[in-house]
């Protein structure tokens, strides 16, 4: 996540979390945090949480899957498009989990 503050300070991310392939399972997400890096630089302002990365982060069970951003409106406008339930996260900034760059896992083709 792209922050100009000290390392000291927290950061409030607001989270979409669904079940493990609700976000990702078609390709558009994937899609999504890519044009968003492409276009904004750096980490798009919204990270992919892994169901692995939730579950070792205790912040939900394996079977969840997450989007994070700093931009509520960035959440409610994911939550339209996907569904999923809304919660806040705060840590420090040093503490961002390493593989939240991640993008979501590639989509199998259909033939």
């Amino acid at each position: 996540m792209t922050v100009s503050t000290p390392a000291c300070s927290r950061l409030h991310l607001h989270l979409l979390l669904a079940p493990r392939g609700q976000l990702s399972g078609d390709g558009q997400l994937g899609e999504l945090i890519r044009e968003r890096r492409s276009r904004l630089g750096g980490d798009g302002g919204i990270l992919y949480l892994s169901p692995e990365l939730l579950a070792a982060e205790q912040l939900a069970s394996a079977d969840q899957e997450a989007v994070a951003a700093q931009d509520s409106a960035v959440i409610t406008w994911l939550q339209l498009r996907f569904g999923g339930r809304r919660q806040s996260w705060e840590l420090p900034v040093a503490a961002l989990p390493t593989g939240s760059l991640n993008l979501p896992p590639a989509v199998a083709l259909p033939w």
